[in-house]
């Protein structure tokens, strides 16, 4: 199995045309250096999810093509030049011809020179996009399936079947065998099985923020259900839209994770590769917007994740990783997480200031106030508003008030 060393990471990304954002360079990280995430900020219609898609593509003509991205542009135009006439040439084949088009892409690995494509040979990595709208619907379970069948269905990044959706049936098998592992005496087997269980149910009490969690098997209807430590019970079908969007990148993660640590008969082995995430937000409030980047690089260290966001929370979530805002070109590196939310809203999500309208509103008025020639009249207006207004009011702006009453004495 490929080693974090070898492994060619997205060391530079070049976008060509995002509609929005044309011949654009970003420098993910530095050659000769430890690889980095990719956050890419900006306002709505600045291209982060088209980039997105266009390096979806560049990394696909690999994965699943087996050839460059160029060969794989110069089939399309081959088949589109040879059959003028079929439906395809203004279809599928454009469509591709368009979506490899996007960016240009540079990987980059410590033990190796720098390519402009991820070798086609290299197949041991694993490779995932989710897109904003998503959400598990994992699929009911009556019995144990052949290990190979479901296996198959999770690898196949052509199946139009969302893996995440056989997450239960995964659980199942595994519950079953570490049975059969035990009772045939092979320790090592059911060790890692219920090493798996383990790092699950410890991620879902993050997740939960409930250390007491807990998640229990109940084998006459094929079900898990979540408990947690103030008496709640639950299935996967039942979460909350937030926990399920999250849940749908874990859990196929976990799967994919999982396997190639069996391909590689090593349970210890971090699998490398690439997670594109669209809006990974979407759902959670601020907290697990805050912390869902950090759980998912700390599951999963050899992965390079590069995701597209609105959310403050998630820029300034990790370290090791560059913010790129489409909007302006502005780049970040680890001063994001050091940031805080109002200087990232201001400086990459395109707000003028930290405040709401309200307190805009409120903040033109004590200016207008504070420059009134007759200073009797400027406090009373001031107190006016403190009444009036008042219940709107931070502290921060409650104390420059007052501390223009003060000055107004």
């Amino acid at each position: 199995m490929i080693s974090r060393q070898e492994f060619p990471y997205l060391q530079q990304l070049v976008i060509n045309d995002a509609y929005a954002v044309k011949n654009l360079s970003i420098p993910v990280f530095e050659q000769g250096k430890d690889f980095k995430h990719l956050i890419l900020t900006g306002k709505n219609g600045s291209g982060k999810t088209t980039v997105l898609l266009g390096i979806k593509a560049q990394i696909e003509a690999s994965k699943i093509e087996r050839t460059t991205s160029q060969n794989l542009m110069n089939r399309y135009k081959s088949w589109i030049k040879s059959h003028p006439q079929d439906s395809r040439v203004n279809g599928e084949w454009a469509e591709g011809i368009r979506k490899l088009s996007i960016v240009s892409t540079k990987y980059y690995s410590i033990s190796k020179e720098a390519t402009n494509d991820i070798p086609t040979e290299l197949t041991e990595y694993l490779f995932a996009f989710y897109h904003a709208s998503r959400q598990t619907r994992v699929t009911s379970v009556t019995s144990v399936t052949r290990e190979d069948a479901i296996e198959k269905q999770i690898t196949d990044l052509s199946n139009k079947q969302n893996s995440e959706s056989l997450f239960k049936q995964y659980l199942v098998n595994k519950k079953v065998f570490q049975v059969f592992d035990v009772m045939e005496g092979k320790s090592e087997e059911a060790k890692q099985q219920e090493r798996f269980f383990a790092v699950f149910e410890k991620t879902l009490a993050n997740i939960f923020e409930d250390p007491g969690t807990k998640l229990e098997f109940v084998r006459e209807n094929f079900e898990f259900y979540i408990n947690l430590s103030d008496g709640r019970r639950f299935t996967f079908n039942q979460l909350s839209a937030g926990f399920s969007a999250f849940l749908s990148i874990l859990t196929e993660l976990l799967m994919r994770t999982d396997l190639l640590r069996k391909q590689a008969n090593d349970y210890t082995y971090d699998p490398c590769g690439f997670v594109l995430i669209d809006e990974p937000e979407t759902h959670l409030h601020l907290e697990m917007q805050y912390q869902i980047l950090p759980l998912l690089t700390s599951l999963f260290p050899n992965l390079q994740f590069i995701v597209a966001t609105h959310s403050p929370a998630v820029a300034s979530s990790i370290t090791g990783a560059t913010v790129f805002d489409l909007s302006s070109g502005e780049v970040l590196g680890d001063t994001a997480a050091g940031s805080s939310f109002s200087d990232l809203m201001q400086t990459h999500f395109g707000v003028e200031n930290e405040y709401s309208n309200v307190a805009d509103d409120i903040i033109k008025d004590i200016k207008r106030i504070v420059k009134l020639p007759d200073k009797v009249h400027a406090r009373q207006e001031l107190l006016k508003l403190l009444e009036a207004k008042g219940k709107y009011m931070s502290a921060g702006l409650r104390l420059e008030i007052e501390t223009q009453l003060i000055g107004l004495e």
